[in-house]
Protein backbone atom coordinates (compact mmCIF):
# COMPACT_ATOMS: atom_id res chain seq x y z
CA UNK A 1 0.00 0.00 0.00
CA UNK A 2 1.28 3.30 -0.87
CA UNK A 3 1.80 5.32 1.98
CA UNK A 4 2.31 9.69 1.75
CA UNK A 5 5.81 11.25 2.67
CA UNK A 6 4.79 13.85 5.36
CA UNK A 7 7.80 15.92 5.11
CA UNK A 8 8.09 15.69 1.28
CA UNK A 9 4.62 17.06 1.04
CA UNK A 10 4.52 19.76 3.54
CA UNK A 11 7.71 20.48 1.75
CA UNK A 12 6.52 20.44 -1.66
CA UNK A 13 5.78 24.31 -1.45
CA UNK A 14 8.82 25.47 -0.86
CA UNK A 15 10.94 23.35 -3.39
CA UNK A 16 9.03 24.86 -5.96
CA UNK A 17 9.80 28.37 -4.64
CA UNK A 18 13.38 27.52 -4.96
CA UNK A 19 13.04 26.13 -8.31
CA UNK A 20 11.11 28.42 -9.85
CA UNK A 21 10.94 31.40 -8.34
CA UNK A 22 9.65 33.40 -11.44
CA UNK A 23 6.20 31.06 -11.58
CA UNK A 24 5.86 31.87 -7.90
CA UNK A 25 5.79 35.62 -8.45
CA UNK A 26 4.23 35.38 -11.54
CA UNK A 27 1.03 33.73 -9.24
CA UNK A 28 1.62 36.29 -6.83
CA UNK A 29 1.35 39.21 -9.81
CA UNK A 30 -1.86 37.67 -10.99
CA UNK A 31 -3.29 37.65 -7.86
CA UNK A 32 -2.19 41.48 -7.00
CA UNK A 33 -3.50 43.17 -10.83
CA UNK A 34 -6.57 41.11 -10.04
CA UNK A 35 -6.80 42.59 -6.32
CA UNK A 36 -5.85 46.22 -8.18
CA UNK A 37 -8.39 45.76 -10.50
CA UNK A 38 -11.37 44.80 -8.50
CA UNK A 39 -10.28 47.86 -6.07
CA UNK A 40 -10.63 50.49 -9.31
CA UNK A 41 -13.72 48.61 -10.23
CA UNK A 42 -15.55 49.02 -7.13
CA UNK A 43 -13.75 52.18 -5.48
CA UNK A 44 -15.86 54.68 -7.06
CA UNK A 45 -19.13 52.87 -6.31
CA UNK A 46 -18.12 53.31 -2.88
CA UNK A 47 -16.95 56.80 -3.01
CA UNK A 48 -19.96 58.44 -4.20
CA UNK A 49 -21.95 56.41 -1.96
CA UNK A 50 -19.66 57.72 1.00
CA UNK A 51 -19.67 61.27 -0.68
CA UNK A 52 -23.45 61.28 -0.61
CA UNK A 53 -23.84 60.38 2.78
CA UNK A 54 -21.19 62.78 4.08
CA UNK A 55 -23.03 65.29 1.81
CA UNK A 56 -26.56 64.76 3.56
CA UNK A 57 -25.01 64.94 6.98
CA UNK A 58 -23.11 68.44 6.53
CA UNK A 59 -26.22 69.52 5.35
CA UNK A 60 -28.26 68.30 8.12
CA UNK A 61 -30.30 65.82 6.63
CA UNK A 62 -30.60 62.32 7.88
CA UNK A 63 -28.52 60.17 5.49
CA UNK A 64 -30.60 57.63 3.55
CA UNK A 65 -29.78 54.32 2.10
CA UNK A 66 -28.34 54.10 -1.30
CA UNK A 67 -31.10 53.45 -4.18
CA UNK A 68 -31.65 50.37 -5.76
CA UNK A 69 -29.48 50.70 -8.87
CA UNK A 70 -26.55 51.69 -6.62
CA UNK A 71 -27.18 48.33 -4.69
CA UNK A 72 -27.98 46.50 -7.51
CA UNK A 73 -24.65 47.83 -9.37
CA UNK A 74 -22.96 46.50 -6.14
CA UNK A 75 -24.58 43.47 -5.58
CA UNK A 76 -23.75 41.90 -9.59
CA UNK A 77 -20.47 43.47 -8.93
CA UNK A 78 -19.51 41.67 -5.70
CA UNK A 79 -21.18 38.44 -7.58
CA UNK A 80 -19.20 39.21 -10.52
CA UNK A 81 -15.92 39.78 -9.71
CA UNK A 82 -16.08 36.70 -6.76
CA UNK A 83 -16.70 34.51 -9.47
CA UNK A 84 -13.69 35.70 -11.78
CA UNK A 85 -11.41 35.78 -8.46
CA UNK A 86 -12.61 32.03 -7.59
CA UNK A 87 -12.21 30.67 -11.26
CA UNK A 88 -8.33 32.52 -10.75
CA UNK A 89 -7.83 31.04 -8.13
CA UNK A 90 -8.25 27.53 -9.64
CA UNK A 91 -5.57 28.25 -12.66
CA UNK A 92 -3.01 29.64 -10.41
CA UNK A 93 -3.81 25.99 -8.54
CA UNK A 94 -3.89 24.13 -11.24
CA UNK A 95 -0.98 25.81 -12.47
CA UNK A 96 1.18 24.69 -9.05
CA UNK A 97 0.12 21.28 -9.47
CA UNK A 98 1.40 21.17 -12.92
CA UNK A 99 4.56 22.54 -11.23
CA UNK A 100 4.47 19.14 -9.27
CA UNK A 101 3.14 16.47 -11.64
CA UNK A 102 4.82 17.71 -14.92
CA UNK A 103 7.55 19.95 -14.13
CA UNK A 104 8.12 20.48 -17.64
CA UNK A 105 5.53 22.04 -18.96
CA UNK A 106 6.83 25.53 -17.57
CA UNK A 107 5.58 27.82 -20.05
CA UNK A 108 3.65 30.76 -18.97
CA UNK A 109 4.48 29.76 -15.34
CA UNK A 110 2.57 26.90 -15.81
CA UNK A 111 -0.95 28.80 -16.50
CA UNK A 112 -3.23 27.68 -18.58
CA UNK A 113 -7.38 27.49 -19.14
CA UNK A 114 -8.38 24.24 -20.09
CA UNK A 115 -10.16 21.35 -19.41
CA UNK A 116 -8.37 20.76 -16.22
CA UNK A 117 -9.25 24.25 -15.21
CA UNK A 118 -12.98 23.86 -16.01
CA UNK A 119 -13.31 20.72 -14.60
CA UNK A 120 -12.43 22.04 -11.07
CA UNK A 121 -14.49 24.91 -11.62
CA UNK A 122 -17.53 23.18 -12.33
CA UNK A 123 -16.69 21.14 -9.01
CA UNK A 124 -16.24 23.96 -7.00
CA UNK A 125 -19.82 25.64 -8.33
CA UNK A 126 -20.89 21.89 -7.13
CA UNK A 127 -19.49 21.31 -3.64
CA UNK A 128 -20.91 25.10 -2.63
CA UNK A 129 -24.54 24.04 -3.99
CA UNK A 130 -24.10 21.08 -2.27
CA UNK A 131 -22.60 22.91 0.85
CA UNK A 132 -25.56 25.20 0.99
CA UNK A 133 -28.13 22.06 0.27
CA UNK A 134 -26.32 20.29 3.68
CA UNK A 135 -26.58 23.68 5.99
CA UNK A 136 -30.34 23.74 5.14
CA UNK A 137 -30.93 20.15 5.53
CA UNK A 138 -29.12 20.07 8.67
CA UNK A 139 -30.35 23.37 9.96
CA UNK A 140 -34.20 22.63 9.89
CA UNK A 141 -34.16 19.27 11.87
CA UNK A 142 -31.66 20.93 14.23
CA UNK A 143 -34.15 23.88 14.44
CA UNK A 144 -37.09 21.80 14.93
CA UNK A 145 -35.24 20.21 18.13
CA UNK A 146 -34.45 23.25 19.72
CA UNK A 147 -37.54 24.94 19.40
CA UNK A 148 -39.33 21.73 20.92
CA UNK A 149 -36.76 22.11 23.67
CA UNK A 150 -37.42 25.45 24.25
CA UNK A 151 -40.87 25.12 24.56
CA UNK A 152 -40.44 21.45 27.10
CA UNK A 153 -38.01 24.33 29.12
CA UNK A 154 -35.25 22.23 28.09
CA UNK A 155 -33.00 24.68 26.67
CA UNK A 156 -29.99 23.65 27.48
CA UNK A 157 -30.64 20.14 26.25
CA UNK A 158 -31.49 22.20 22.78
CA UNK A 159 -28.51 24.39 23.19
CA UNK A 160 -26.15 20.81 23.60
CA UNK A 161 -27.93 18.72 20.50
CA UNK A 162 -26.91 21.78 18.09
CA UNK A 163 -23.41 21.68 19.61
CA UNK A 164 -23.06 18.52 18.88
CA UNK A 165 -24.78 18.44 15.75
CA UNK A 166 -22.18 21.54 14.55
CA UNK A 167 -19.48 19.65 15.38
CA UNK A 168 -20.49 16.86 13.76
CA UNK A 169 -21.15 18.58 10.46
CA UNK A 170 -17.73 20.46 11.00
CA UNK A 171 -15.52 16.51 10.64
CA UNK A 172 -17.97 15.63 8.43
CA UNK A 173 -17.24 18.61 6.29
CA UNK A 174 -13.37 18.12 6.84
CA UNK A 175 -13.43 14.35 6.51
CA UNK A 176 -15.03 14.74 3.08
CA UNK A 177 -12.59 17.41 1.95
CA UNK A 178 -9.53 15.34 3.03
CA UNK A 179 -10.92 12.01 0.60
CA UNK A 180 -11.30 14.72 -2.34
CA UNK A 181 -8.43 16.98 -1.48
CA UNK A 182 -6.40 15.20 -4.55
CA UNK A 183 -9.21 15.65 -7.25
CA UNK A 184 -7.21 18.43 -8.21
CA UNK A 185 -4.17 17.39 -8.72
CA UNK A 186 -5.60 13.73 -10.34
CA UNK A 187 -7.56 15.71 -12.81
CA UNK A 188 -4.58 17.85 -13.92
CA UNK A 189 -2.46 14.57 -14.33
CA UNK A 190 -4.33 13.96 -17.20
CA UNK A 191 -7.14 16.51 -17.97
CA UNK A 192 -9.71 13.92 -17.23
CA UNK A 193 -12.78 14.31 -14.63
CA UNK A 194 -11.67 11.85 -11.75
CA UNK A 195 -13.98 12.23 -8.39
CA UNK A 196 -14.43 8.87 -7.59
CA UNK A 197 -11.00 7.92 -8.46
CA UNK A 198 -9.77 10.46 -5.84
CA UNK A 199 -12.12 9.36 -3.31
CA UNK A 200 -11.12 6.04 -3.50
CA UNK A 201 -7.30 6.55 -4.05
CA UNK A 202 -7.39 8.24 -0.49
CA UNK A 203 -9.16 5.39 1.26
CA UNK A 204 -7.09 5.03 4.60
CA UNK A 205 -5.21 7.99 4.04
CA UNK A 206 -7.30 10.31 6.38
CA UNK A 207 -4.93 10.58 9.07
CA UNK A 208 -1.92 11.46 6.96
CA UNK A 209 -3.92 14.13 4.89
CA UNK A 210 -5.08 15.91 7.84
CA UNK A 211 -1.78 15.84 9.46
CA UNK A 212 -0.54 17.85 6.15
CA UNK A 213 -3.63 19.93 6.35
CA UNK A 214 -2.93 20.96 10.16
CA UNK A 215 1.10 21.30 9.40
CA UNK A 216 -0.10 24.33 6.64
CA UNK A 217 -2.53 26.12 8.58
CA UNK A 218 0.71 26.08 11.55
CA UNK A 219 2.94 27.25 8.99
CA UNK A 220 0.70 30.04 7.17
CA UNK A 221 -0.40 31.25 10.68
CA UNK A 222 3.23 31.75 11.65
CA UNK A 223 3.95 33.49 8.52
CA UNK A 224 0.87 35.49 8.62
CA UNK A 225 1.75 37.12 12.10
CA UNK A 226 5.26 37.55 11.01
CA UNK A 227 4.19 39.73 8.37
CA UNK A 228 0.82 41.12 10.22
CA UNK A 229 3.56 42.68 12.75
CA UNK A 230 5.49 44.26 9.89
CA UNK A 231 2.98 45.89 8.00
CA UNK A 232 1.27 46.98 10.90
CA UNK A 233 4.56 48.43 12.29
CA UNK A 234 5.43 50.03 8.95
CA UNK A 235 1.69 50.92 8.10
CA UNK A 236 1.41 52.91 11.79
CA UNK A 237 4.70 54.67 10.77
CA UNK A 238 3.77 55.52 7.44
CA UNK A 239 -0.03 56.71 8.66
CA UNK A 240 1.56 58.71 11.39
CA UNK A 241 4.09 60.63 8.64
CA UNK A 242 1.90 61.32 6.64
CA UNK A 243 -0.91 62.59 8.98
CA UNK A 244 2.09 64.59 10.62
CA UNK A 245 2.16 62.49 13.97
CA UNK A 246 -0.02 60.03 15.34
CA UNK A 247 -2.52 62.71 17.35
CA UNK A 248 -3.55 63.98 13.70
CA UNK A 249 -4.66 60.86 12.47
CA UNK A 250 -8.57 61.44 13.68
CA UNK A 251 -8.67 65.09 10.99
CA UNK A 252 -6.56 63.00 8.73
CA UNK A 253 -9.22 60.68 8.65
CA UNK A 254 -11.94 63.18 8.40
CA UNK A 255 -10.69 64.48 4.88
CA UNK A 256 -12.91 63.49 2.33
CA UNK A 257 -12.57 59.82 1.09
CA UNK A 258 -11.05 60.82 -2.49
CA UNK A 259 -8.34 62.56 -0.63
CA UNK A 260 -7.33 59.98 2.13
CA UNK A 261 -7.39 57.99 -1.02
CA UNK A 262 -5.56 59.89 -3.22
CA UNK A 263 -2.63 60.69 -0.44
CA UNK A 264 -2.67 56.74 0.39
CA UNK A 265 -2.36 56.03 -3.01
CA UNK A 266 1.82 55.66 -3.29
CA UNK A 267 1.60 53.66 -0.06
CA UNK A 268 -0.57 51.32 -1.63
CA UNK A 269 0.89 51.13 -4.43
CA UNK A 270 4.36 50.01 -2.70
CA UNK A 271 2.07 47.15 -0.53
CA UNK A 272 0.56 45.70 -3.45
CA UNK A 273 4.32 45.45 -5.03
CA UNK A 274 5.38 43.53 -1.50
CA UNK A 275 2.07 41.46 -1.41
CA UNK A 276 3.43 39.80 -5.01
CA UNK A 277 5.77 37.58 -3.65
CA UNK A 278 4.10 36.95 -0.77
CA UNK A 279 0.97 36.08 -2.47
CA UNK A 280 2.50 33.42 -4.50
CA UNK A 281 4.50 32.04 -2.30
CA UNK A 282 1.34 31.38 0.40
CA UNK A 283 -0.14 29.71 -3.00
CA UNK A 284 2.81 27.38 -3.49
CA UNK A 285 2.99 26.44 -0.12
CA UNK A 286 -0.91 25.77 0.45
CA UNK A 287 -1.49 23.77 -3.06
CA UNK A 288 1.68 22.06 -4.13
CA UNK A 289 1.27 19.57 -0.74
CA UNK A 290 -1.95 18.06 -2.21
CA UNK A 291 0.11 17.19 -5.95
CA UNK A 292 2.65 15.49 -3.80
CA UNK A 293 0.24 12.92 -1.84
CA UNK A 294 -1.32 12.45 -4.98
CA UNK A 295 2.44 11.51 -6.49
CA UNK A 296 2.56 9.41 -3.51
CA UNK A 297 -0.27 7.60 -3.35
CA UNK A 298 -0.39 7.05 -6.95
CA UNK A 299 3.36 5.40 -7.05
CA UNK A 300 4.61 3.57 -9.10
CA UNK A 301 3.17 3.85 -11.74
CA UNK A 302 0.97 6.93 -12.07
CA UNK A 303 -0.41 6.15 -15.37
CA UNK A 304 -2.36 2.45 -13.18
CA UNK A 305 -4.61 5.17 -11.12
CA UNK A 306 -6.75 6.20 -14.22
CA UNK A 307 -7.09 2.39 -15.29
Amino acid sequence: MAEISMGEAVGAGFGIIRRRPLAVLAWGAMRTLFAAGMFSFMAPIYLNLFNRLAAQARTGLTPTPPDFATMAQMEAGGWLLGMLGGFLMIVIYCAVFRAVLHPDQNRFAYLRIGMAELFLAVLGVGFYIAFIIGIVVIAIPVGIIVAISAAAHSAAIGALIAVLVGLAAVVGVVWIILRLSVVGPMIVQDGKFHLAEAWALTRGHAGSLFLIALCMFVILMLIESVIGVVALAIGAGVLGQMAGGFSNLPAFFSRPPATILANLAPALVVAGLASIPISGTMMAIVAAPWARAFRDLAQPDVAATFS
